[in-house]
């Protein structure tokens, strides 16, 4: 009786639950060896679960072996040929290998045999078929992605944060739990909090994020309600997922992330130090550093420039921060006269805020229409593929940039009321504001009174002022004046105050 091997193989899951199971093509296999006069090798079972039918994977390579060591194999039996390759390229190579040793090739199911030259050009055929099958599998698959895509449905893994029901095109998702913690991690960016700081405040809830991981989910255009894949050509368009952040919020984190706002602070900012960096040197405009001396257990602040002398105690640098805020607290009798003036000064732009808006949003509908006609050109062929991917890619880059600075007009247009409002109520105690607030809330008070940071003069032993918000400014020279005036005329009523009345 002759030896034989006997190869196995499904390259998917699929495959494997509909009837092309491993166990089921060496039952088959089995049967043939013992109806046709072969006996197995020992060991001679070879093949595997998902092995690639395109490349011969480490199990052929492990029969190949097998078979060139041991002269007494004489034959390798298949149930079917595609279950040998799926490659027409392969497989005849690999004929040509195993007849060129004296092993032939036998499909179980039909008979036919590669040492016969007619039974191996049917062979031959049915690898060619099978390799056409393939392919045709392939671009059907390829082309249903494609579809779902284009329909606004996501077709790969369903990202954090997102439960997904359905299949293909009728896929949906839905926010979990997760996914509220996401939102919370954008809205803790779009304050200013690093990264290390938003994985620490998520661990309490459960969630365990590394360094890599919160970059990837902060710039997942999914989690903004658009779908970018590379079968599109990186093309963003809309999702039918429900958005966890706004695209606009979405591209001011991205904004941040970039490192071009100077909110995005790359070290670790600890609640003890709100001035850190806000402050800086006056001789050589250093932002200031901050450290603690252990044994005393007391918080200083200093410029790392060297050969600068630099060095103040936390308490009195905030105490002074303090006084300075105090500048701006409005006494009760002014806060009309205040409100008005806030109105005034946040209103006076307004026509020329409407104007840019308007200029901008024709900038956007240019670029959008733009975007269309590359579209179609493209679907018809006129423009090639890396010459259409470069060009959305920079269209692209101009809409979300035009979308960021619109987001910002758009804010400032809406809720004026509003605005004038907080500013109002924010500067009827600002000192006691910052000095009982969190770090985030401090930092964005010292942000929005002197965006361009502060000065500290030790020739003086106090703060010096860059510049300052303009209407803040403004209310601090009514406030000014109406202390000088009640210092002077301690029992009489103040001029601006019956001014405003």
């Amino acid at each position: 009786m002759e030896k034989c091997v006997i190869w196995t193989r499904v390259s998917t899951k699929h495959q494997e639950d509909n009837g092309g199971s491993l166990l089921y093509q060496k039952n088959c296999c089995d049967e043939y060896a013992r109806n046709n006069g072969y006996t197995v090798a020992t060991n001679g079972y070879f093949g595997g679960s998902h092995e690639s039918a395109k490349t011969p994977g480490k199990f052929i390579k492990e029969m190949m072996d097998v078979i060139k060591k041991d002269k007494s194999v004489k034959c390798v039996i298949v149930s079917q040929i595609d279950r040998f390759s799926r490659n027409a390229g392969q497989g005849i190579t690999m004929f040509s290998q195993l007849l060129g040793i004296g092993v032939e090739i036998v499909e179980a199911t039909t008979g036919l045999k590669t040492s016969d030259h007619n039974q191996r050009l049917m062979l031959q055929m049915k690898l060619c078929m099978a390799e056409w099958d393939n392919a045709n599998r392939t671009d059907k698959f390829t082309n249903g992605r494609i579809n779902c895509l284009k329909s606004g449905v996501y077709c790969g893994g369903v990202p954090l944060g997102y439960d997904k029901q359905g299949k293909s095109v009728n896929r949906t998702f839905s926010i979990n739990d997760d996914g509220l913690l996401i939102k919370k991690a954008f809205q803790w960016k779009l304050q200013g909090l690093a990264n290390h700081q938003i994985i620490e405040m998520l661990k309490p809830y459960g969630m365990v994020l590394t360094k890599q991981k919160i970059h990837k989910i902060l710039t997942n255009v999914f989690y903004a309600g658009k779908i970018r894949h590379k079968m599109l050509n990186y093309e963003i368009i809309d999702g039918n997922q429900p958005p966890i952040v706004s695209y606009t919020d979405f591209l001011k984190v991205q904004e941040i992330l970039s490192g071009r706002t100077g909110i995005y602070k790359h070290r670790k900012e600890t609640p003890q130090f709100p001035l850190k960096r806000h402050v800086m040197c006056s001789e050589d405009l250093t932002p200031l550093t901050a450290y603690t001396v252990k044994k005393k257990k007391i918080d200083y602040y200093k410029c790392n420039c060297k050969g600068c002398k630099t060095n103040i105690s936390a308490k009195k640098l905030h105490g002074k921060y303090e006084e300075l805020l105090s500048q701006y607290d409005i006494p009760q009798p002014l806060v009309g006269m205040v409100h008005d003036v806030v109105s005034e000064l946040l209103g006076e732009n307004q026509s020329e805020r409407l104007t840019n808006a308007n200029i901008l949003k024709k900038q956007l509908a240019e670029r959008t229409n733009k975007l269309k006609k590359c579209k179609v050109r493209y679907g018809m062929g006129d423009i090639y593929e890396d010459v259409y991917a470069m060009t959305v890619e920079t269209l692209q880059e101009d809409i979300d940039r035009i979308t960021l600075e619109l987001s910002k007009y758009g804010k400032d247009l809406s809720n004026l009321d509003k605005r004038i409002n907080e500013v109002v109520v924010m500067c009827c105690h600002l000192a006691s504001m910052w000095r009982d607030t969190d770090l985030v809330s401090a930092q964005k008070i010292q942000n929005l009174l002197f965006p361009d940071g502060i000065l500290w003069d030790k020739a003086i032993d106090n703060y010096r002022t860059l510049s300052e918000n303009a209407a803040l400014a403004t209310i601090r020279k009514i406030t000014e004046s109406y202390k000088r005036e009640k210092e002077e005329n301690p029992c009489g009523n103040s001029s601006l105050v019956n001014s405003c009345a």
